[in-house]
């Protein structure tokens, strides 16, 4: 009896499971990124947001998203120049807003690098 009990409770949570994954869409996210340069910080922030932008209508694009909820995520840096930054090369502080977030540093050819990263989830 406790066994059959015990085998109609498994098949009984294993349809509410199969009921909610077929009933609920499946939630993906994905996580885009984007660096630029300039003479300046400023400069190369914007240019980092910019290629960050282009990056996300590339894929709304690609995929077909129409619509899509963005949270900011810390990128690693993309350097141009090289394999690695070093702590004393950053510029802060870092610039973070609801959507995005951009981190900067010192650059071999420009003045200043940038990575902007974003998280979207549709």
């Amino acid at each position: 009896m406790k066994m059959r009990v015990l085998i109609a409770a498994i098949v009984l949570l294993g349809l509410t499971v199969a009921g909610l994954a077929q009933g609920s869409p499946t939630r993906r996210c994905l996580l885009i990124s984007g660096t630029g340069d300039g003479l300046g910080k400023q400069a190369a922030s914007a240019a980092a947001l910019g290629a960050l932008a282009d990056a996300v209508a590339k894929w709304q694009a690609e995929h077909n998203v129409q619509t899509y909820e963005a949270t900011p995520w810390k990128p690693n840096p993309n350097p141009y120049w090289r394999s690695t930054i070093s702590e004393n090369l950053f510029l802060p502080p870092d610039d973070v807003t609801d959507r995005t977030y951009t981190i900067c540093w010192k650059g071999v050819v420009s003045p200043a690098v940038c990575t902007s990263g974003t998280k979207v989830c549709w």
